[in-house]
């Protein structure tokens, strides 16, 4: 099988286009359509659907897409290797670390820890929703993260490692308790998270429960953005108490506990159930969970429970 041919195939499934796919290859489409028809001939099925909005894989497609991320992978790997001539662990490794969580603070210990441990590894990190960073550990293209439970994919392996209690924050001027119900918030604006994020789901879940909904005033996906936004009193929001400022340095912000219990999202540890770590990836591991058990180590008491 020709890895050129799988490598244009993949880009072109990832861009949706056959165009796009060729600017980023530096093909012509003539010449990129032409690997492509002669991959779906040596296969003997189509590989892709084309429409108006560009193209997009057929179910043999989809098989094949899966796959051939794992030999394109294997490819790179096999590369970095060869050329770091066996000098210590070496490879490209891919973490998933979810917004919104504790895990945002791993990404830059993490990168120096593996520079320090293992120079010749690669880090990728990934920051994204769990569903998608999950689906990705499940198909080997992730190699591990850490993500919000629960995660429902038999594929991943999950175990958890810390409850996070989720918190309202908002400017002082609103004048809002130290504690509130589902129920005293419905006319509050909040800025969220979009409902692809475990902790707007969280979110809709807490006011289901009380069959109320919330007012919505905006989605921010940049916990920074959503910051500055409630420090201008644009909204109000909810995130996990690990995740929450520095109210020395904020002190135009309060914190208000929500619920009875308190709601909490489940912080987890990931990896496929299925395919084994690398070498390299066994050796990324180890310093994230070192990393990760410092981090938790170092929450109050009063803030979570593992």
């Amino acid at each position: 099988m020709d890895v050129k041919k799988l490598a244009a195939f993949t880009k072109a499934v990832d861009l949706e286009s056959i165009s796009r796919a060729s600017v980023s290859l530096h093909l012509t489409q003539s010449a990129l359509s032409q690997q492509l028809s002669s991959l779906e001939a040596s296969m003997g099925v189509q590989l892709l659907a084309r429409s108006q909005q560009g193209v997009y894989p057929t179910q043999a497609g989809r098989i094949l897409y899966r796959h051939a991320q794992q030999i394109l992978r294997s490819v790179d790997e096999a590369v970095s290797e060869v050329r770091s001539r066996g000098e210590g662990v070496s490879g490209r490794v891919s973490v998933g670390l979810a917004p919104y969580s504790m895990a945002g603070d791993l990404t830059v210990p993490l990168l120096a820890a593996v520079r320090d441990e293992h120079p010749n590894i690669v880090v990728h990190v990934r920051e994204n929703f769990g569903g998608l960073l999950s689906e990705l550990i499940a198909t080997g293209q992730v190699d591990m993260g850490v993500l919000y439970a629960p995660v429902s994919l038999r594929a991943v392996s999950v175990e958890p490692v810390h409850v996070d209690e989720l918190c309202l924050l908002s400017h002082a001027d609103r004048g809002i308790p130290a504690h509130v119900e589902f129920t005293d918030i419905t006319d509050l604006e909040l800025i969220v998270p979009t409902r692809q994020h475990s902790i707007r789901l969280a979110v809709d879940s807490g006011f289901q429960r009380h069959d109320v909904f919330p007012r919505i005033a905006a989605e921010v996906e940049s916990v920074p953005s959503l910051l500055e936004a409630v420090g201008r009193d644009l909204g109000a929001t909810i995130l996990p108490r690990t995740c929450l400022p520095d109210l020395a340095g904020h002190p135009d912000l309060v914190v208000s506990t929500i619920g009875t219990p308190p709601m909490s999202v489940r912080v987890a540890f990931c990896t496929s159930a299925s395919l084994p770590l690398t070498p390299q990836a066994a050796a990324v591991e180890r310093i994230l969970r070192r990393l990760l058990a410092a981090r938790i180590a170092r929450i109050p008491s009063s803030a979570g429970r593992s």
